[in-house]
């Protein structure tokens, strides 16, 4: 296919993808489910070499005013003179905004003219964004010597990276990829399917609209809610023009073949995580002869065969977490009886929900949340996608159980104030998500499973769906003409060219037991399971990243492997000390922000004062040198407000760095308290409390014994062991403390 080239547009501002709440429909998003711009036919004939296509311009367009060929993408839609063909090319300035740090050069964007349905000659064009990641360059070496080249020209076979979701934006993986391995010498091609923020998403408004769908207080209540903002969505969408039926995987995979056409490439390198490995199987039968080698990760079987085991796979998050807890003695003396405690708890408030109180009453009408088990199962079950948040699952786990125990309203205030996140829904469009899950049959076969499935964890049963909810799911899709499409495009792939399979073992979504069941498919594929990765580890893990990067540079050679079986070991549980400071900060900052302030200046103050004290206290000891002077008797208190000084102002920089510590492997593991040495850092400024105490109590005897002190040594003994002994009552009362 040839392509032409429109003069240049530029682009919205981005949104930031937000991570959505922990139920089933967010659970469904995470492996799951457009239109766009609309324009007439025309016919494309001129030739581009290959990759250059978004970097040149062509006559072949009109334009009534030429001051429109800088207008925003909405107002494109409308401009008059324009007609674009499938395969045209629009390069646009990158709608990133601030969000990505980036020079010229470096990342280039464009918008590519696809047929919204291949399937009806009358189907109108859209307008689909895609980013190029240009390839950076060699890294220097261990030694700082520059390997690379002045002259450095990239790979001639590039990456095509088919995003996840389905629905989730290009803005996350250019963030992600710019300083990958995959971009070190290939440029890397991301196309934001149809139906997705700048790819025409037809539902923008999608959790906007009807606040009060936000507020089911059951199970039932949130399926039926969501359902009704889907039909809503489906409803806009259809009086807008849009052939929901042509946004499936099928549509997608020609997409990608589109993208490759036009941009001049006979073959590239195919890449594909989560719902792109979905994407990557039917581009093997769409497009055979473009793949140059093809890697997908955290598989989606084409069939979707055993995929919406969302109970079998919640249950197995849970054992990974009880079972590898109990072998660890430490982390099974301070987490007894975990699992008995869990399944009990999710239980307790599944049959009697903790309704919260928020002041986000434009959010959430009438000002209350209920929060249920899921939260217990699906907090830890999301923590599990990113290797490097393992270590505090048990921690977390452990707190809302907790939490569930004690019914502490705060704890699942700051959950219910957390997951609220971006209301707008961010870089992820969910009504392009549930035309897919229709289309594709993901919501066909959760209808089909769901009752076995939760008979095989009865623990989890009620907590995340339902029977009645997934027939009625079905029954929606089909209402709106999605019903289940024809499976010969959907079964197991057979594919001969070079391909590479990988998943992470502690995948909590997509687990390797899918991707074990495609493997007969690939005659000429290798299977590469990480141990105790999350999901995707190609895009996380530094040794995947090598591998798959190494089979693109000749995927005909045998692969090191080694690095796999020492790359990854079982997580170690941290056991942070307990604390509810973050709970009832966020909490605070979303209901009183005055009085967090209020509590936060009285810690600094004292912390402020006690580090001048640092300060003043050896000058001032110097300058006696100096002077020859004496040093005033005392009794001991200027040392002891020293030491107190001393253990406040280090404490709570342990502590800081603990709480820096903490959010590293999740922020979500603050709610379970502070890792690392936060311990000692807590007992510091408590015991720096104590030798305040002291020196007042020193000072006060030295000043009954002597009758004299000069008064500026008399003040700063007092001022000093005053900080230490407010900034120790200052962290028991935000709950600071090592007990």
């Amino acid at each position: 296919m040839t392509a032409r080239v429109i003069a240049g547009v530029k682009g919205e501002q981005p949104m930031a993808f937000v991570m959505r709440d922990a139920l089933a429909a967010a659970i469904l998003a995470g492996c799951l489910s457009g239109a766009g711009w609309a324009w007439q036919d025309e016919a494309s004939d001129e030739e581009v070499p290959a990759g250059e296509a978004e970097s040149q311009t062509a006559d072949t367009v009109t334009l009534e005013d030429p001051a429109a060929s800088l207008v925003e993408p909405e107002s494109l839609r409308e401009a008059p003179g324009y007609t674009l063909a499938e395969g045209d090319i629009v390069p646009v300035i990158c709608p990133f905004g601030d969000a990505i740090d980036y020079e010229p050069g470096e990342i280039s964007c464009g918008l590519l003219a696809v047929r919204e349905n291949r399937e009806t000659e009358t189907s109108r064009i859209i307008q689909l964004l895609y980013v190029r990641i240009h390839a950076r360059g060699p890294e220097d070496d261990e030694n700082g010597d520059d390997e690379g080249d002045d002259d450095f020209e990239p790979r001639p076979d590039p990456i095509a990276y088919l995003t996840g979701g389905p629905g989730v934006g290009v803005t996350s993986y250019v963030e992600r990829f710019v300083e990958h391995a995959a971009t070190e010498t290939r440029d890397l091609y991301i196309l934001q399917q149809r139906g997705i923020t700048q790819s025409g998403d037809f539902c923008p408004l999608f959790s906007l609209e009807e606040p009060a769908l936000n507020v089911g207080r059951t199970v039932a209540e949130q399926e039926e809610f969501a359902l009704a903002r889907q039909a809503r969505c489906f409803d806009r969408a259809v009086a807008e023009g849009v052939d929901l039926s042509a946004y499936n995987t099928v549509e997608n995979a020609r997409d990608v073949r589109t993208l490759r056409e036009a941009l001049g490439f006979e073959t590239w390198n195919v890449w594909g995580i989560s719902y792109g490995s979905h994407l990557g199987q039917m581009l093997t039968q769409i497009d055979p002869d473009g793949i140059r080698a093809l890697v997908i990760d955290a598989i989606v079987p084409n069939d979707l065969e055993n995929l919406m085991r969302i109970h079998r796979w919640a249950g197995r998050v849970l054992d990974n977490i009880v079972t590898t807890c109990a072998a660890d003695t430490a982390c099974a003396r301070a987490y007894p009886d975990l699992e008995a405690r869990t399944f009990a708890a999710m239980a307790d408030l599944q049959e009697n929900p903790v309704v919260v109180t928020v002041s986000d009453t434009e959010t959430f009408p009438g000002g209350e949340v209920a929060v249920g088990g899921a939260a217990i199962a699906f907090a830890p079950f999301s923590m599990m996608y990113e290797q490097s948040s393992h270590a505090g699952m048990a921690a977390v786990l452990d707190a809302l159980v907790r939490a569930a125990e004690r019914r502490d309203e705060t704890v699942f205030t700051a959950i219910a104030v957390g997951a609220n996140g971006d209301p707008t829904g961010g870089d992820f469009s969910p009504g392009m998500n549930a035309a897919i899950s229709c289309n594709d049959g993901y919501t066909w076969h959760n209808a089909q499973v769901i009752a076995e499935d939760m008979d095989e964890v009865p623990g989890l049963a009620g907590l995340i769906g339902s029977v009645a909810g997934a027939g009625a799911s079905q029954a929606l899709c089909e209402q709106y003409g999605m019903g289940l499409r024809d499976r010969a495009d959907y079964m197991p792939v057979s594919f001969d060219g070079p391909a590479l399979v990988v998943n992470g073992a502690w995948d909590p979504i997509t687990p390797p037991d899918l991707a074990r069941q495609i493997m007969p498919g690939f005659s000429n594929g290798q299977y590469v399971e990480v141990p105790f990765a999350g999901h995707g580890p190609t895009r996380s893990d530094e040794c995947a990243a090598d591998i798959m990067v190494a089979f693109f540079d000749d995927p005909s050679a045998e692969l090191d492997m080694s690095c796999v079986e020492t790359a990854n070991s079982q997580p170690e549980f941290i056991i942070p000390m307990s604390s509810d400071f973050a709970a009832r900060a966020i909490v605070a900052m979303e209901e009183d922000p005055p009085a967090l302030i209020r509590l936060l200046a009285w810690g600094g103050l004292s912390g402020l004062v006690l580090g001048l004290a640092l300060i003043v206290f050896p000058v001032a000891f110097v300058l006696r040198r100096i002077d020859g002077a004496a040093s005033a008797n005392t009794g001991g208190a200027r040392a002891a407000s020293i030491i107190a000084a001393a253990l406040g102002v280090g404490g709570m920089a342990v502590l800081g760095y603990a709480a820096y510590v903490t959010s590293e492997i999740s922020p979500i593991v603050l709610i379970a308290g502070f890792a690392g040495p936060a311990r000692i850092g807590a007992w510091a400024v408590l015991l720096g409390g104590l030798a305040g105490l002291a020196a007042l109590f020193l000072v006060a005897g030295a000043r009954l014994s002597s009758g004299r002190m000069a008064f500026g040594t008399l003040g700063g003994i007092i001022i000093t062991a005053i900080a230490a002994v407010s900034l120790a009552v200052f962290a028991a009362v935000a709950g600071l403390t090592p007990f």
